[in-house]
């Protein structure tokens, strides 16, 4: 739960990250966007303006345009343009409004009164009292320079209307949360972009024309400001309230947070619920071994229903008590007759360490499920059985292989899936008499030391062979190979005539068999082990039988 928690805390960081990156980039997309359809729209009027006065003729056709009536200027534009090029004045302003999304154009000449006010409805021209002209909106003005003095003598403003710019800002991200202004060289503002989505920043704005600096200073308390300015003088402004920002931040974080409490929940009360029914099972053993613990033989764990680890072990627990009812049953009528070689020989039948590595496993299982109670009860039970059982020195090959399948399957039951095996007996060795305890340890030294539970493919090969006089026993695993210093460590100890334990817990074992087996076979016995082609190791045991 708490990898949960702190997950959904990583993420809300993440995701905060992200919406400044994307704030950011919303003020940039739409400072950017503005710069360039102004300085697009701004290079079209300065080219109006150059075509106006290009010539003499032109800016003297102009002055024209101001001093004659309509009808005067268009029979004056005729008799002085050329055959093939009808130069009037009104053609070339419509022209342009409509090539270029403008909707009005005034003309202002110094030494005239009045201003004409062009428009796609009335190309002819209104005039307007020059001190009266007032322009609004995004409008751009022109200066009309006399080539000959450089001295301005009128000026043309045009005006051209926000669609565009509304349509090219619409298409920045998160543009519903954006702001954007475009104000003059003296403070005026010529264009909003989503004005009503916050007021203060426009009443900002509009406190002082000359203090532009510090209006974005006081702009950037309330919004994350952007700001450029433009190759006309223009100063282009965008913002996102910091208030959408921190609503957006806040949702998030709420929405991980809330995910991450329901997941807990979740994953609580389902736990809760597995874990109440595993420890019902779990209880209801320990109150039966209690019982048997207490000398009730006859008391059984009960068995759940639902396949798994505490069926497995439940079952094998009444398995184990039910062999050990009987095995009780024949000794106490072996003791009745006084058969006391007859006893032992039941007795011997009865794998003492096949019982208590069950019961060591019983006790190691309780103890990771925090049951102490139950721990101790196996740990008593089973040294009451170890009190009880005596060994054989020697079995059959056929036996020893018995046992070490069995060892195996227990670790089987341990880790389902996880573990494979192989056993392979030469029919000619089956009833060949070796010390017990021979191959187990070798195995135990794989389950200790070579195998890997997070793979899912380990896997161990036992076998034993008679070719001619010669009887080769091995243990091949695929778990963990030895440094060409632990081969050679070990080796020249198998190989020497000391009969005492190696340094490191997996040549105790192999101390053990090479032992024991000497004292069996002598001078006839070699044992060595060597990495194998599994990327593991191979215990091999020779025994030469000689003639």
């Amino acid at each position: 739960m708490i990898t949960i928690t702190l997950f959904a805390v990583i993420m809300s960081i993440f995701k905060i990250r992200d919406i400044f990156q994307d704030t950011n980039q919303t003020i940039e997309s739409g400072v950017n966007r503005t710069s360039y359809i102004v300085g697009v729209e701004q290079a079209e009027a300065n080219q109006l303006a150059r075509n106006l006065i290009q010539t003499p003729s032109k800016v003297k056709n102009l002055q024209k345009f101001f001093q004659l009536d309509s009808a005067d200027y268009l029979t004056y534009s005729q008799q002085h343009s050329n055959k093939d090029d009808f130069y009037y004045l009104p053609n070339q302003l419509s022209e342009f409004m409509q090539n270029n999304d403008s909707n009005r154009i005034t003309l202002n000449l110094n030494q005239e009164n009045k201003a004409i006010e062009v428009t796609l409805r009335n190309p002819g021209g209104k005039r307007i009292d020059s001190k009266k002209l007032v322009s609004k909106g995004l409008y751009y003005g022109i200066p009309l320079i006399n080539d000959a003095t450089f001295q301005s003598f009128g000026s043309i403003i045009i005006n051209y209307s926000s669609k565009v710019l509304d349509n090219s800002l619409n298409y920045s991200p998160n543009s519903q949360d954006m702001q954007v202004f475009v104000i003059s060289d003296v403070g005026r503002i010529r264009y909003t972009y989503n004005s009503e989505l916050s007021k203060d920043a426009l009443r900002t704005l509009t406190q002082d024309p000359n203090q532009n600096n510090i209006l974005l200073n006081v702009l950037e308390k309330k919004y994350f400001v952007k700001s450029q300015k433009n190759g006309n003088g223009d100063l282009i402004i965008s913002v996102v309230p910091k208030i959408i920002v921190y609503q957006k931040i806040a949702f998030n974080i709420l929405l991980f947070l809330m995910g991450a409490i329901l997941i807990d929940a979740f994953l609580w009360w389902s736990l809760r619920y597995i874990f109440h029914n595993y420890t019902i099972h779990l209880k209801s053993m320990t109150d039966a071994l209690d019982a048997i613990s207490n000398g009730d033989l006859k008391t059984r764990v009960p068995v759940p229903e639902q396949e798994g680890e505490l069926n497995t072990l439940a079952t094998g627990i009444n398995d184990m008590l039910n062999a050990i009812d009987q095995y009780v049953l024949q000794i106490y009528q072996l003791q009745l007759e006084q058969k006391d070689a007859n006893m032992k020989a039941l007795q011997s039948q009865i794998n003492p360490h096949f019982l208590y590595n069950t019961l060591e496993y019983i006790r190691m299982y309780a103890l990771n499920e925090g049951e102490k109670e139950l721990a101790n009860v196996v740990f008593s039970f089973a040294s009451l059985l170890r009190n009880n059982i005596s060994q054989e020195s020697t079995v059959t090959l056929a036996k020893e292989f018995e046992f070490a399948e069995k060892y195996i399957y227990l670790y089987q039951m341990r880790f389902p899936d996880q573990i494979g095996y192989q056993l392979n007996l030469d029919e000619k060795l089956k009833i060949m008499k070796v010390p017990k305890f021979i191959i187990q340890p070798l195995i135990e030294n794989y389950f200790k030391h070579g195998i890997d539970l997070e793979r899912f493919d380990n896997a161990v090969h036992i076998r034993a062979d008679k070719v001619g006089e010669q009887v080769e026993i091995s243990v091949a695993d695929n778990g963990t190979p030895l440094t060409g210093e632990q081969l050679k460590s070990i080796n020249d100890k198998l190989a020497s005539q000391e009969v005492k334990p190696i340094s490191g817990d997996r040549s105790i074992g192999l101390m053990n068999v090479k032992a024991r087996m000497t004292g069996a076979f002598g001078s006839n016995f070699k044992m060595f082990i060597m990495n194998n082609q599994f990327k593991g190791v191979t215990v091999k045991m020779q025994i030469f039988l000689g003639e």
